[in-house]
């Protein structure tokens, strides 16, 4: 049996250098293939709070498993803080081991604008040369970098 030193941390930025479009539009593809079990998000109010908790799980068979925890609190704003957090669990499928946390928030994001890319490549005419981007803030700019 060998040792597990507990989940590696891996931050917005490392996240954003890790996961770039070029390797994740095709793994999303892949993915979107393969299949995986989502089932519904659980979504929990915090009324003490005034906040919002998600769970969104997801596995592939005995390969990966992971959980994205998601917080959310509209009044964040009066004090300075974003109005959403998230963090993204991934577990080793086969033994349950937590192998990292990843920053939720640019996972999807980036995810968001490869699904979408992806999307787009199978919709749009082979001959376009232009992509109209409807949307504002942190994952439109991401759609033109996909």
């Amino acid at each position: 049996m060998t040792s597990h030193s507990g989940p590696i941390t891996i931050d917005q930025a490392h996240t954003r250098a890790s996961l770039t479009f070029d390797r994740l539009i095709p793994a999303l593809r892949d993915a979107f293939i393969a299949g995986a079990e989502v089932p519904l998000r659980h979504r929990h109010i915090l009324e003490e709070a005034h906040g919002t908790l998600l769970l969104m799980p997801a596995w592939q068979g005995r390969r990966a498993m992971g959980v994205k925890i998601v917080t959310v609190y509209p009044e964040n704003g009066k004090l300075g803080l974003n109005s959403v957090f998230s963090t993204y669990l991934l577990c080793d499928g086969a033994t349950g081991q937590h192998l990292a946390l990843i920053d939720g928030n640019e996972i999807t994001g980036r995810r968001t604008a490869a699904a979408s890319a992806l999307a787009g490549s199978y919709l749009a005419r082979p001959d376009a040369a232009s992509l109209l981007i409807v949307g504002a803030g942190h994952v439109a700019g991401m759609m033109a970098d996909a």
